[in-house]
């Protein structure tokens, strides 16, 4: 059975035309990245999420910042918002494979984020270098 372990979640904003301070207190967390893009007033923001107990940081999330996130989609104030689930490529393993919670995937979806999940081998040995 496939367990729900992340090893980094973050929540990523793209869109945004809020100022960092102001976007912070709507979404009543900090985030650790805030940097312009492309277009003209128009930021990428990151939340970093911990992962020490991450269903209960998902759903902690959706009930502290779900309803200003929402209603920042709704009024165009976030023009995306997506939660990225990182996780690591077993080492010798061929496939890997990892169940998020029903009732996490309702929280986050419910709001109109969406959730993406990135795997990455994070065990490469560097023989290059040699």
């Amino acid at each position: 059975m496939s367990q729900f372990a992340p090893f980094a979640m973050a929540l990523r904003l793209s869109g945004v035309t809020l100022k960092q301070l102001e976007l912070d207190a709507a979404l009543k967390h900090l985030t650790s990245r805030y940097e312009a893009e492309d277009a003209e007033e128009s930021f990428y923001a990151q939340v970093d999420i911990p992962v020490n107990n991450p269903v209960r940081a998902l759903l902690e999330l959706a009930e502290r910042s779900g309803p200003a996130i929402a209603a920042m989609l709704e009024d165009r104030r976030i023009g995306k918002a997506v939660l990225d689930l990182a996780f690591d490529y077993p080492d010798h393993g061929e496939a890997m494979s990892a169940r998020l919670p029903a009732h996490v995937a309702a929280a986050i979806a419910g709001l109109g984020i969406d959730i993406e999940v990135s795997v990455y081998l994070t065990d490469v040995e560097e023989d290059d270098e040699d």
